[in-house]
């Protein structure tokens, strides 16, 4: 007879929920604390407190049972977590490969992408986050100057999954050895809308970007160059 493989229990994410709503931002950063004692490592406090604390401070708003006030604050007190826990995340080295993210025009939820770059960083990866509502235009001259080896394109509403597409085909045209993945809200709720997005992959949650990440990870970077300008000795004056 088979037996059903047991699966480890997730972390109990009711003190985190606790903590936001009362906007208390020590007991916050002890939810942090434990979790790192326990060595869990930031994409997984993403995954297996975060998100389910905040998705049920969402639907606590949709009922009328907080205020969007108060859900701004869970958010805010989210992400200075995040960047106090990721405080002893060395920067990575010359030549590490490059990982751009981009809220495109429209999108204004940006702590997904916020926390994607620690992650990111942690992995040893160099993350440009360029902020919400990045223009077209804006997100596409970046990437074509900057020619990173991934673009993350954060997606919380789905209307603007089909307008993703397009985007997707110029970032591949003025960045060729890019490849490009998304994420967000939009494609948790309805998986339907990947193949709508036209990219190379999408991540379902925080240990899937970093498993992506470390799956896809390039080879190092050759160091720029200096133009030469910068290289010859400065001429010496007549006294």
């Amino acid at each position: 007879m088979l037996r059903a493989e047991s699966r480890p229990e997730r972390p109990d994410w009711g003190p985190l929920l606790v903590a936001l709503l009362a906007g208390d931002e020590s007991a916050v950063q002890a939810v942090f604390e434990r979790a790192r004692a326990h060595r869990m490592d930031l994409a997984a406090v993403a995954r297996d407190l975060v998100e389910p604390a905040l998705e049920q401070v969402g639907t606590m708003w949709q009922r009328g049972e907080i205020s969007i006030a108060e859900e701004h604050l869970a958010t805010a007190l989210v992400a200075r977590a995040f960047q106090l826990g990721a405080r002893d995340v060395p920067l990575p080295g010359l030549g590490a490969p490059r990982l751009v993210l981009v809220c495109p025009a429209g999108e204004f939820h940006d702590l997904g992408a916020r926390i994607v770059a620690e992650i990111g960083r942690q992995e040893g990866w160099q993350v440009e986050f360029l902020g919400a509502n990045l223009p077209r235009e804006a997100a596409i001259h970046f990437v074509s100057m900057r020619q990173p080896d991934a673009v993350g394109l954060s997606i919380a509403l789905a209307a603007h999954v089909v307008s993703c597409a397009p985007l997707v085909k110029e970032i591949r045209k003025v960045a060729p050895g890019a490849k490009v993945l998304a994420g967000g809200l939009a494609f948790r709720l309805d998986p339907a809308l990947v193949p709508l997005a036209g990219v190379d992959a999408c991540v379902s949650d925080a240990v899937a970007l970093r498993d992506w990440l470390r799956a896809n990870r390039p080879s190092a970077r050759k160091a720029p160059r200096l133009p030469k300008k910068l290289l010859q000795k400065p001429a010496r004056t007549a006294r």
